[in-house]
């Protein structure tokens, strides 16, 4: 009788593993293996192209559908008739909307996203003072959520039904349910005003004032804006982990008598690890949206708060920097995650 064929629908790290456990020799690696997946990258590169351009579409008809005129907006209150149909030629106004449109990407291309009608300051300049301050946050949110939901979740399904499972999912509900204001006013109460008072209540330290000032101011902020990610990504490496023990090649691993440590890292983890980094990704869209309000209550003048003071003040070219770059981040990070796909599972990049 032959050796055990393996699943159909195991992956070629399983087939691997389980045919060393057989006693038979490893199948050999592609040699195109490495083309296949820069030509898989290449695919995905080229889907960003038509995206990004429908991005500057929508960022540019903000000027239109913006309430007022932005030549007016600029010239004053009391300007003249003659002087804000200056101010129209000097920006362009007066052009068709397609060459202001072509202008725009143009300028877009070269780092030039217009002049701030709030500060007179090169919305570049201003997105490059502001930003770092918000993706350091956001960094530290999400590395908070990924080293903390994985094993979570992974010991939940190995746990499954267990007291710490029932209670692992009952606290993810109920963490999904506290809005991140919400649960930011109560840190703030307990850890920097009334309570232990450890952390500053507001206010943000760059990395070079040193990386323990950093994280004092850092820290709340971080865990008010990761706490529902958490949840939801504990949850997520929790059902994904189940479905894939629940698998025949992983039945046939344990029946040869594998540890469930080995059961586990070797043959699950990268099989359970698509699912989770699908909504990995679909969280930085989150964690950008709760900036806006975190930032708020911990005034942290941020990314999110410089969006919300430039729809206050109805300055354009930095509403639309704002949404062009948040935009441009979800993109890189949603092509990275397709990347991902391929590496982690190759009849993807094969299709």
């Amino acid at each position: 009788m032959g050796p055990r064929r393996a699943h159909p629908h195991s992956g070629p790290v399983e087939v691997l593993d389980l045919a060393r456990t057989q006693g038979a020799s490893p199948p050999q690696a592609q040699p195109n293996e490495g083309l296949s997946m820069l030509r898989f990258m290449a695919s995905r590169l080229l889907t960003v192209v038509p995206m990004l351009l429908i991005l500057t579409v929508i960022v540019f008809l903000l000027v239109e559908i913006a309430p007022g005129d932005p030549a007016a907006i600029i010239a004053g209150a009391d300007a003249s008739p003659e002087a804000i149909e200056a101010v129209r030629q000097r920006l362009g106004l007066d052009q068709s909307v397609f060459q202001q449109y072509v202008s725009y990407v143009w300028n877009a291309l070269q780092g030039d996203l217009g002049t701030s009608f709030a500060t007179n300051e090169p919305v570049t300049d201003v997105i490059a003072r502001r930003l770092p301050r918000t993706l350091s946050i956001g960094l530290f949110a999400m590395l908070m959520v990924v080293i903390l939901s994985i094993p979570l979740g992974i010991l939940a399904a190995v746990k499954r039904d267990s007291l710490y499972d029932r209670l692992l999912t009952g606290t993810s509900v109920f963490l999904l349910a506290v809005p991140p204001f919400v649960l930011a006013a109560i840190l703030v109460k307990w850890f920097a005003l009334d309570g232990l008072q450890i952390f500053p209540p507001t206010g943000y330290a760059p990395m070079s004032d040193g990386m323990g000032e950093w994280l004092m101011y850092a820290t709340l902020p971080a865990i008010a804006i990761a706490t529902i990610s958490l949840a939801e990504l504990a949850r997520q490496a929790r059902g994904a982990m189940i479905d894939a023990l629940e698998q025949d090649y992983i039945r046939t691993a344990r029946a040869k008598g594998l540890s469930k440590m080995k059961l586990v890292s070797k043959h699950a983890a990268k099989n359970a690890a698509v699912p989770y980094i699908t909504v990995l990704g679909l969280n930085v869209g989150r964690v950008v949206g709760a900036a806006v309000i975190i930032e708020a209550i911990f005034n942290i003048q941020g990314f999110g708060q410089l969006g919300v003071t430039a729809v206050i003040n109805r300055d354009i070219p930095t509403m639309q920097g704002v949404v062009l770059v948040s935009g441009v981040i979800v993109l890189l990070v949603t092509l990275l995650v397709d990347i991902s796909y391929g590496y982690l599972n190759p009849r993807i990049r094969n299709t």
